[in-house]
């Protein structure tokens, strides 16, 4: 455990909180611990007693990535006492106590064993994104919490989170703000307009990670883009400056073998830009970073009516999910 991670100074409350109250709304700003941190300490205090804590995530890159970390800081083997479990992929045991899941593999367990016999503790992370699948499974939660289960402990999680909505409808419930983050931000908007009468987003990034290097400023460097095709382009307009002799350049999305995605999150010893989708938007912390430009676009999935398909838009963030990306 890293106890000088900020959601430490609110342990006790959490703690209390859950035992008395059995659902806890945590607001705790991004790169606070409380993705990591949070699962050890119900396992630390004895909330979990025989059962295990499932941790969802809305994305598999997340959930993989923070279920190594646990293991690594609790010193085991990962898919022993700590695991995770995606589509496709189930690196758990008989001896896993916390287990990371993406949504869609919780509300199969749900439908096969509707009494979720051996999970003693529910944590909704990055509960702001509001997937399908996460809503079905907090409502299935509850209800199985007031019918049957009142030993088991639900806490819904995020930074950036409507609370006062949520609170109602989780009634009675406990609501708890972690106000430490890690580092100070400082936020610079640049004049730039992004658009079809501006430059491409990846030439205004290349000209922004030029300007960081030459004024002196060291560190990491994540980018965010709103896909593959901006990604590609953007680390050839970043290694084609001079500034980028001696960094590492490399991406970050969900279609990425795990190695290579695993390579983007590694520590090196030469300084490394990491040009990302919004899968680094939540949940992950890369280690190192000191400038994190953002184009403030994304690919959304939205249901196209004249074909009637789903499609992916590229589309302004909001400013919830610009807040999220400042503490990467």
């Amino acid at each position: 455990m890293n106890n000088r991670l900020p959601i430490y100074e609110i342990e006790t409350e959490i703690i209390a909180r859950l035992q008395a109250d059995r659902r806890l709304i945590l607001s705790a700003p991004t790169g606070s611990g409380k993705s990591t941190q949070v699962p050890q300490m119900l396992l630390k205090h004895g909330l979990l007693g025989d059962g295990q804590v499932v941790i969802l995530q809305p994305r598999r890159l997340a959930a993989r990535l923070l279920a190594a970390r646990v293991a690594q800081e609790l010193g085991v083997r990962l898919g022993d006492e700590v695991g995770y479990q995606i589509r496709f992929e189930n690196c758990t045991s008989a001896k896993t106590k916390i287990r990371f899941v993406t949504e869609g593999v919780l509300l199969r367990q749900m439908i096969e064993d509707p009494r979720l016999r051996g999970v003693s503790a529910l944590l909704f992370d990055e509960f702001h994104e509001r997937h399908l699948y996460g809503d079905i499974t907090l409502a299935q939660a509850l209800d199985l919490q007031e019918r049957h289960r009142p030993d088991l402990k639900i806490a819904v999680m995020s930074a950036t989170l409507n609370a006062g909505e949520l609170e109602k409808y989780l009634s009675p419930c406990a609501t708890l703000a972690s106000e430490g983050r890690t580092f100070p931000v400082e936020i610079e908007y640049l004049p730039h307009r992004v658009g079809l009468n501006g430059p491409p987003v990846w030439e205004i990034a290349a000209e922004e990670f030029s300007r960081f290097v030459n004024s002196g400023g060291t560190g990491d460097v994540l980018v965010f883009m709103p896909g593959g095709f901006e990604i590609s382009q953007t680390i050839e307009a970043i290694r084609s400056t001079r500034e980028a002799k001696g960094f590492i350049v490399l991406p970050l999305h969900g279609e990425l073998q795990p190695k290579d995605q695993d390579a983007a999150v590694a520590r090196y010893q030469q300084r490394k830009v990491v040009v990302a989708t919004n899968v680094a938007e939540t949940s992950i912390t890369i280690d190192g970073v000191r400038l994190v430009i953002d184009c403030g676009l994304a690919r959304i999935a939205r249901y196209d009516a004249n074909r009637g398909i789903n499609t992916l838009l590229i589309e302004k963030i909001s400013q919830a999910n610009a807040d999220q990306r400042t503490g990467r």
